[in-house]
């Protein structure tokens, strides 16, 4: 009947109800508002008791997360259709919940049964909740007041945003409204500003993989591309670039649509970077913003998304006239990046001068390590998991159970999974002379890169996720 987040964010335990009297214990009695809003929640009765912060944090912390069934969905209860409801509370513990599940995007979905709050957790959909239908239209206008949204207009879809702070966090959400046959569908993007955090040595890149990407990044000129479908962290990786490039010597300019993380400066030096926000309503488009971004003297530049060929052109005669420009492009493979510069129009020779190298990347599960299950595979299965040359007697695997501190996934946080293409001499020839992308890819297997399924099995050896994982994200491949 009570969130279990709004059991952590007030420090309270409901422990009985009779006769439709809910007895809260809570760690401020005093707080008469709270009182009347876990009333609405439960629709009960409130007789409340004192207990003191630390044992009420013991109790939610060791006791009562062990009896929540794994991935079942939890209800908020009302008593009757037209009962007062709290939408301002209920909005705030929908987005607590969020962040302290590391929700990447909130679904507020109305149906003909209910109106289902989803979370997106790890690149999974998943319901955390059930309203009633009446709900719906509260919890909606009180998103789009938040946001700034036209709470009257109902049939057209709208944009939002929203900047808050959430657990001494600064959040960024991204509201987007649709409407449906059941009412306003809400999607709200959980974009936490902060950068800072993201670093190379913790996007799981093999070691020598690495290695020469950080060798790409001294080079003073050319471009660096990453590559893959929306969702697959590329923003993340180029974010945790320019992290590791930013400095008071430096002038970094960034072209992003949305500005996803705020690229900070420390205390006591400058973070030299530029970061703008792309407006296509007002003509400040990639393109009109690159080509403004070269009259400011810079040494980086970092193009969010490369959509047309014009934006393509522009950053690649940078790259060949003396800055390092780094961007993304929604391609399934290091190789296919190549094909689709072609086949927007850009020549063959721009690309082969300037491009220093693809970055292709998957995001896979990672196995939680409070419940992951070892197995034994059999000899047929190895195949194609352990390279050639390597023992594979007695190999150890291991698979999803589930467990509360997973919300029974089995699944804890992602990983990258990379195929990195880096250009030499052979594959420049290649380019020029427009070679299939299979030819290119040939010779690209011959210089010894590894695929993204390849990638992806080696983190299987080592624990960290599943084959069933890394089939599911490497289904292209």
């Amino acid at each position: 009947m009570v969130p279990f987040e709004t059991m952590k964010r007030w420090f309270l335990i409901p422990f009985a109800m009779s006769d439709k009297r809910l007895s809260v214990a809570m760690a401020d009695p005093n707080n008469i508002l709270l009182q009347d809003q876990i009333g609405l929640l439960s629709g009960c009765d409130v007789d409340v008791f004192y207990a003191d912060r630390e044992s009420i944090a013991r109790v939610l912390d060791e006791g009562f997360r062990a009896v929540l069934e794994p991935g079942q969905a939890g209800r908020f209860h009302f008593e009757g259709e037209g009962k007062d409801f709290a939408a301002p509370v209920v909005v705030e513990t929908i987005f607590d919940m969020a962040v302290d599940s590391r929700a990447s995007d909130i679904h507020l979905e109305p149906q003909a049964e209910g109106f289902f709050v989803r979370f997106r957790i790890d690149g999974m959909l998943s319901t955390v909740h059930m309203f009633p239908v009446s709900a719906a239209a509260p919890i909606t206008s009180r998103i789009k007041v938040l946001s700034g949204m036209d709470i009257a207009e109902r049939r057209l879809p709208q944009d939002g945003q929203i900047t808050t702070q959430i657990r001494h966090k600064e959040v960024d959400l991204r509201v987007s409204t649709l409407p449906s046959k059941y009412g306003e569908k809400l999607v709200i993007r959980v974009l936490q500003k902060s950068a800072s955090a993201l670093k190379l040595e913790c996007m799981g890149f093999e070691p020598v993989s690495q290695s020469r990407l950080e060798m790409l990044l001294e080079r003073p000129q050319g471009m660096v591309i990453i590559a893959g479908p929306t969702g697959s962290g590329k923003s993340t990786t180029l974010y945790a670039i320019l992290n590791r490039l930013k400095s008071p010597f430096r002038n970094i300019v960034t072209l992003e649509d949305p500005v996803e993380y705020e690229l900070l400066a420390t205390k006591s030096k400058e973070s030299g970077v530029t970061q703008v926000q792309i407006n296509p309503k007002i003509g400040l488009t990639f393109a009109s913003a690159l080509r403004a971004s070269l009259r400011q003297d810079p040494d980086i530049l970092m193009v969010g998304e490369i959509r047309d060929q014009e934006t393509a052109d522009i950053a690649m005669r940078a790259a060949m006239t003396g800055h390092l420009v780094f961007s993304t492009l929604h391609t399934n493979s290091s190789t296919e990046t190549i094909t689709r510069l072609r086949d927007i129009g850009i020549e063959p020779y721009l690309i082969a001068s300037t491009l220093l190298g693809i970055l292709a990347q998957r995001l896979a599960r990672i196995l939680c390590l409070d419940c992951r299950q070892p197995y034994a595979p059999p000899q047929k299965a190895l195949r194609g998991i352990v390279p050639e040359g390597l023992p594979s007697a007695g190999l150890t695997l291991y698979k999803a159970k589930g467990c509360p501190r997973c919300q029974g996934t089995g699944y804890k946080g992602r990983t990258g999974i990379f195929e990195f293409l880096e250009m030499d001499e052979e594959l420049r020839r290649a380019v020029l002379e427009s070679a299939s992308g299979d030819e290119i890819r040939r010779i690209a297997h011959r210089h010894g890169m590894k695929t993204l399924r390849s990638g992806g099995m080696a983190m299987v050896l080592k624990g960290v996720t599943t084959v069933e994982e890394v089939l599911r994200v490497t289904t292209e491949d």
